[in-house]
């Protein structure tokens, strides 16, 4: 899971995408905020970034329910998003005994973690350049 936190950080710092031809907007609502302290960080990744933990984009915002971000000029196709909530600020993904988070994560479809974060087939969905809205609930 300490692979979730380092994507996400990279991604925060500035990943972008370089020669695009289209772009199309994504936003992402998370709920099931337990309590709205800390930051939310939140990286999208396309499936050759995903087991690499390079991201395309990544943000960072205040938690709170119904938290809303949006992702402007990323290019039409496949993604996936990871998110965790860093409940202290402590700058990184707290674990358990294990390795298990202690603090709220995610995935788009709402895909389930075991023994590591869910496979890119798991997380998978389409971004048309009309655009799109994935909502994600925090485990």
């Amino acid at each position: 899971m300490k692979r979730i936190l380092n994507a996400v950080i990279a991604a925060a710092l500035g990943a972008g995408i370089a020669g695009q031809a289209a772009a199309a907007d994504l936003t992402v609502r998370i709920e099931g905020v337990e309590a709205a302290t800390g930051t939310f960080h939140v990286a999208i990744f396309d499936a050759d970034g995903w087991d690499g933990n390079d991201a395309v984009a990544g943000k960072l915002t205040a938690a709170e329910e119904g938290a809303e971000l949006t992702f402007s000029d990323l290019e039409p196709g496949a993604y996936g998003i990871r998110i965790y909530q860093d409940v202290d600020n402590n700058g990184e993904l707290n674990l358990g005994m294990w390795g298990i988070p202690s603090e709220p994560y995610g995935f788009s479809r709402d895909a389930s973690a075991r023994m590591g974060p869910p496979r890119f087939k798991s997380v998978r969905f389409d971004l048309p350049e009309a655009g799109t809205v994935q909502t994600i609930t925090l485990q």
